[in-house]
This record gives C-alpha cells, sequence and structure tokens, in this order.
C-alpha cells in the first residue's frame, strides 16, 4: 500500500507534522510514502525528509499538471488548488497497483495503517468516512443539493480516501471527476464536491475513527475528548490550524508534540493576524494569476 499527501508552500509544516505522525506510529504498515508537491522548494523537501526520517518517501512535482488542470479553479478561504491532487494521483502513479491511502496533511496519524490494506473493498473503487454535515441533516441535505445529489445521499470527507487503484481507473473515476468539474462553475467544497458528485453515492464507508473531524460549535469543541485518543486518524479541518496560536483543539498537545521533533520545532507559531496577511496574500496572488491567464494565455 502507498500513502499520498500533497503539499504546497503554505502547508509544509503541517504536512512535515503529519509525516512526523505517521512514521511514529504507521511506519511499518505501508510499502512507500508519496508527497505530492506544488511549488515546493527542495530545501523544504528536505525538511519533510528529515520530519519523516525513514527513506521510502518520494517527491512527485505536480506544478505543471495543477497549473493545466486546475489553475482557473475557484479556490476557498484556507484551501488551495493543491486540494484538487488527489483527483490526479491515480493517473500519477502509472506504474502502481494495489491500494493508495490518500491522506489530508493536515492530520495526525494515530495508529498503524495495517488494517486498511486488507480491508475488504467489496468491489468499490473508494473508502471514505462520511463528513462532519451528516451529523445536522439540513446541512446536508444543502451541501448534496449543491451539486445535484439526492439529499439524502451519504456525502464523505475526502481528507481520507483509501482507493483500489486498479478498479478506480477500470471506472476512469479520475477522468470522470474532471467531467464533473468542468461542468460546475462553482464548487464550495472543491475537490470533496467533485469527488462526491462523480461517485454518486457508490462509495465504501468506513469507521469515522479513520478521519475523525468535528467543527467548532459556538468557539468549542464539545465531544469526550477521549475520542481524540481513540482516532486512528485525526483531522484538523477547518481555517484555524494546530501550528496557531488561537487553535484549540483537544488533539493540539499531540501536534505540538509531534511538531517539537520536526525540523519545524523552532519556527514561530502562526498568529490570528499572520493568518490575515496570509489570506490577503493568496488573494493576491490568485489575481495576478488570473491576470497573467488573460493577457498572455499563461
Amino acid at each position: 500500500m502507498i500513502v499520498a499527501t500533497a503539499t504546497d508552500t503554505a502547508y509544509v509544516e503541517l504536512t512535515g507534522v503529519m509525516l512526523a505522525s505517521l512514521a511514529d506510529k504507521a511506519g511499518g504498515s505501508f510499502d512507500q510514502v508519496c508527497v505530492f508537491c506544488d511549488r515546493v522548494s527542495e530545501e523544504d523537501k528536505a525538511r519533510l525528509a528529515a520530519a519523516y526520517g525513514l527513506g521510502n518517501i518520494d517527491f512527485v512535482d505536480m506544478s505543471d499538471d495543477m497549473v493545466r488542470h486546475f489553475a482557473a479553479r475557484p479556490v476557498n478561504h484556507h484551501l488551495s488548488r493543491t486540494a484538487y491532487a488527489r483527483i490526479l494521483m491515480p493517473l500519477s502513479l502509472s506504474q502502481a497497483t494495489g491500494r493508495l491511502l490518500y491522506i489530508d496533511c493536515d492530520t495526525l496519524v494515530n495508529a498503524s495503517l495495517a488494517p486498511l490494506a486488507t480491508l475488504p473493498m467489496q468491489g468499490f473503487a473508494l473508502a471514505a468516512v462520511d463528513d462532519i454535515a451528516h451529523q445536522v441533516p439540513e446541512r446536508h441535505a444543502k451541501r448534496n443539493r449543491d451539486i445535484g445529489l439526492p439529499d439524502a445521499m451519504r456525502y464523505f470527507n475526502s481528507g481520507v480516501l483509501l482507493i483500489d487503484l486498479e478498479t478506480w481507473r477500470a471506472q476512469r473515476l479520475t477522468e470522470r471527476t474532471l467531467d464533473f468539474i468542468a461542468s460546475r462553475p462553482s464548487l464550495p467544497m472543491m475537490d470533496q464536491d467533485a469527488l462526491n458528485g462523480a461517485l454518486q453515492g457508490e462509495w465504501l464507508p468506513l469507521d469515522e475513527s479513520w478521519n475523525l473531524h468535528r467543527r467548532l460549535e459556538k468557539g468549542v469543541y464539545t465531544d469526550d475528548p477521549a475520542i481524540w485518543q481513540q482516532a486512528r486518524i485525526i483531522h484538523f479541518i477547518g481555517q484555524v490550524k494546530p501550528n496557531y496560536t488561537d487553535c484549540n483543539h483537544p488533539a493540539r498537545d499531540l501536534f505540538l508534540a509531534y511538531r517539537a521533533r520536526t525540523p519545524f520545532a523552532n519556527v514561530p507559531l502562526k498568529t490570528r493576524l499572520g493568518r490575515k496577511v496570509e489570506k490577503r496574500a493568496r488573494k493576491l496572488r490568485r489575481f495576478f494569476g488570473k491576470l497573467k491567464r488573460r493577457l498572455f494565455g499563461a
């Protein structure tokens, strides 16, 4: 089984901490790690390799693919076009067979991944965890309606995806997802909407411990803190990530403990003001990128 993630300059630190947790908790339960990179420097790749600390890691440059397929796609306030990279991975790794486990970079691995290597896929190309929106029926129904799905159809979170590579390719799911993207001028949840729209409910549900994620409720996390200790993969969804000074996620201390083992240990934590500056800078980069494409067709 191959484990894959994707990152760009803004998410290198989070990726490094995730890789440290992956090596610590699951280092012997998969064959290879592939980090798909969009405009990541060689220096940052070296820091990621050091954070991981094991030898079975490769870096795949996807900058050209990202530009070709997704440069014109809208993105939201805390996601970049790199979110779409998981759609291309099964074709980019054209010689790979068996299973691919995609894991978002804003996660921590908290258990062995071995059970996923032998999990019966029941003929499905993809297994995933229900998105947290399913706990609020009105929110779930609206999200489905936004992309043309029936109100009650299951909708998964794309932060952790177990992919049967042969079945995925046989069903042409990369091509079908790209077609769905092309048919929709707006996808509020970007790659997640696109994948759910293409699969139309044809996926295998995983236990939520494989992608445990929660939203803030009035500024706090209301679940029993013990659920985070039992999670196999912890997913820090939302805009406020655990390397921000104002993050109050129950698993933040675990994140900081892993961070202390990486080359990012002495990097200052990000502030709310810094987050606003980053957001403004991303908007400016997107604006000038669009302007360049319109003027020069680049």
